[in-house]
């Protein structure tokens, strides 16, 4: 839009210069400073280039008087647009009004009369803001695209931060509370801590299940906040509508003498400023076809054939051109086509019956005028919208963001902190069991339940901080112990091996997930659990029994869904027959991208597959037939616990 603007203002002089009369050395002299322009406007330079090219461009456009002296056409709107695009605002505006200044005082000096003088520093002017304010806009919406993730990070990270204190104050607090009350169980007080200990970690679990649930389904509190058009758009194009306005007014004021010796033309003329200043303020107010319409009935008659009758109306044709740009912006192309052939052909029949008609050059110096002006309407308003736009994408984002992280935080809490806060609980309760019949058992598991609860803090801290990182190695040990706590016999088997840390990462999240559901919605007796690799895949199997009759996710978790959008891989998972319950999770052995932080960066998400399969066993391969043959890397372990299973959570 820029670009097609200083393109027109270059053909505009050029015409002006042709219309009147000067020689092709001033033509050519003229245009001495527009490469330095067009390099200023190209690009974002150094402070030190700006204003080299800045200081070729006044000096270029003040290198034809030492030339062609005053026999040229000096407009130093190049200068106007270099002043406001390089200097700062508290000096550039200043600079800018001795710019015009000086364009008003050359051309008395030289003779001209009010209304020539006052024509050039309008042109000025104009020229001056047009290319000003769509470099502004244009580099406004460069830095709201550049800019478009900033606001969502920021707000990300406040929303991290605010909830990292809330969960802090009351999660951390617990949390302290249960390792303290651990650490004072001695002596006749062990089973009262012990079993307040277990308490307040699962009234802490409950806790957290509730927050995670209002993180999902509330968003974070946001001021309302009202977006506008940018305010340099509306006041360059409120001051380009007054300063054409105002010229016409003067060059009829003051260019029709016969008129204004009559009495005639100054009446008509100023009974014809109230419409002139109302089609201002409809060109200011949003965008409708029943203001366009207002707009074209008040400037058009009067304007012609109007100024048949009355000289002073022909004022009234100057904003024509920002009438057209109103079309084009306010209206679709089925309709504005037809309005600009219309209003342009009534422009050349008032050009044609002018006195004295015009000349070819002054022509179409008309009609790139109202061209220019019509663009400068146009890309106003569009800059302007798309401002709004961009500005209203970034709020979106970042409210997007914000739901994100809630999310995030959501499901680590429910599937990372629930997790140990449930191991906190059945090995709280295994240990109030021992107390009487294996005191040094009692005593070594106590010892592990506040390594437990330290750990526990520590993913807190990680869950907020968006550092979350679990190992698979940990996980199963821990998994192990909790399914033993809880009075399920577990079989693991578990192929090691050195595994990306987004594989590792994902595995263990998976297999955390999987224990979770086995103790929340089962009454699971048995739990096998295998890791293999085949194919440059990594496979977790989980199967448990005492299928309670309904999937996990119908049961209140986030769990498989959450954990789908975790793995990167696939997930298969359902009941099976003879009431089990069966979990499996493929993951390439070398992914790219995955992993266990799933922040509002994530460019996509896993797929989870709920679709029964002939159900399989631990030991003999079913495709083959044969047992599968263990390496000496393969790790197996099978522990029983006979005391009966307490209630998970």
């Amino acid at each position: 839009m820029m670009w097609a603007a200083l393109g027109m203002i270059f053909a505009i002089r050029w015409t002006a210069a042709v219309d009147h009369g000067v020689a092709w050395p001033g033509i050519v002299l003229a245009a001495a400073s527009y490469p330095p322009l067009i390099a200023l406007l190209a690009r974002r330079w150094r402070p030190a280039v700006r204003s080299g090219l800045l200081a070729a461009v006044v000096v270029l456009a003040l290198l034809p008087f030492a030339v062609v002296g005053t026999d040229w056409d000096w407009f130093p709107w190049t200068i106007a647009v270099g002043v406001l695009c390089v200097l700062p605002a508290r000096m550039a505006w200043p600079v800018y009004g001795l710019v015009l200044a000086a364009t008003g005082a050359g051309r008395v000096l030289i003779g001209l009369s009010f209304p020539y003088w006052m024509w050039w520093v309008s042109a000025t002017a104009i020229d001056g803001l047009i290319i000003f304010s769509l470099y502004t806009l244009a580099e406004m919406v460069r830095d709201l695209h550049d800019a478009r993730d900033e606001l969502a990070r920021l707000a990300a990270l406040r929303e991290r931060l605010r909830l990292d204190g809330e969960l802090r104050e009351v999660v951390d607090g617990e949390l302290v509370s249960i390792s303290a009350r651990l650490a004072g169980a001695a002596g006749a007080a062990a089973r009262v801590e012990i079993r307040a200990a277990t308490d307040a970690a699962r009234s802490t679990m409950a806790w957290i299940r509730e927050m995670a649930g209002d993180y999902r389904s509330t968003g974070a509190p946001e001021p309302a906040v009202l977006i506008r058009s940018p305010r340099v758009a509306r006041v360059i194009l409120l001051a380009a509508i007054l300063i054409q306005a105002v010229r016409g007014t003067l060059e009829v004021s003051f260019g029709y003498s016969a008129s204004v010796a009559s009495g005639a033309d100054p009446w008509w003329m100023l009974l014809s400023i109230p419409v002139l200043g109302a089609a201002v303020v409809l060109f200011m107010l949003p965008p409708s076809r029943i203001r366009l319409a207002v707009i074209g009935l008040l400037v058009f008659p009067l304007a012609w054939p109007g100024a048949l009758l009355v000289s002073a109306w022909s004022q009234l044709a100057d904003v024509w051109g920002f009438f057209l740009g109103a079309a084009l912006a306010w209206l679709r192309p089925r309709h504005w086509v037809p309005i600009v052939v219309l209003v342009e052909a009534l422009h050349s029949l008032a050009l044609f019956f002018a006195s004295p008609a015009p000349s070819p050059a002054g022509t179409a110096g008309n009609y790139l005028t109202d061209l220019i002006l019509a663009w400068l309407f146009y890309s106003l308003t569009r800059l302007g919208d798309l401002v709004v736009l961009l500005e209203r994408a970034r709020h979106d984002l970042a409210r997007s963001a914000v739901a994100t992280e809630r999310d995030r935080i959501a499901r680590d809490l429910h599937d990372v902190l629930g997790f140990s806060l449930s191991a906190v609980a059945l090995r709280g309760e295994l240990v109030l069991r021992l107390l009487d019949r294996e005191p040094e058992r009692a005593e070594a598991e106590l010892t592990s339940l506040s390594e437990v609860v330290a750990q526990a803090r520590t993913e807190l801290a990680s869950i907020t901080s968006g550092r979350i990182r679990l190992r698979l190695d940990q996980e199963v040990d821990a998994a192990t112990e909790v399914l033993t706590a809880a009075g399920i016999s577990v079989a693991a088997d578990i192929e090691r091996g050195p595994l990306p840390a987004e594989v590792d990462s994902a595995l263990a999240a998976a297999l955390r997930e999987s224990v979770t559901n086995v103790l929340r919605h089962s009454r699971a007796r048995t739990c096998s659990i295998t890791i293999s690799r085949a194919d440059g895949a990594v496979l977790l199997r989980v199967v448990n029994d005492g299928v309670t009759g309904r999937p996990a996710e119908q049961a209140g978790g986030s769990g498989l869904a959450s954990l789908a959008l975790r793995a990167g891989g696939k997930l298969e998972a359902g009941p099976r027959p003879g009431g089990r319950f069966e979990l499996v999770a493929r993951f390439a052995s070398q992914p790219a991208g995955l992993g266990w932080r799933c922040g509002w960066r994530r460019r996509g998400c896993a797929r989870l597959a709920w679709r029964p399969r002939r159900s399989d066993s631990c030991g003999p391969s079913r495709r083959s037939g044969r047992a599968v043959r263990r390496s000496p890397a393969v790790r197996h372990r099978s522990r029983t616990c006979a005391a009966p299973r307490s209630p998970a959570g």
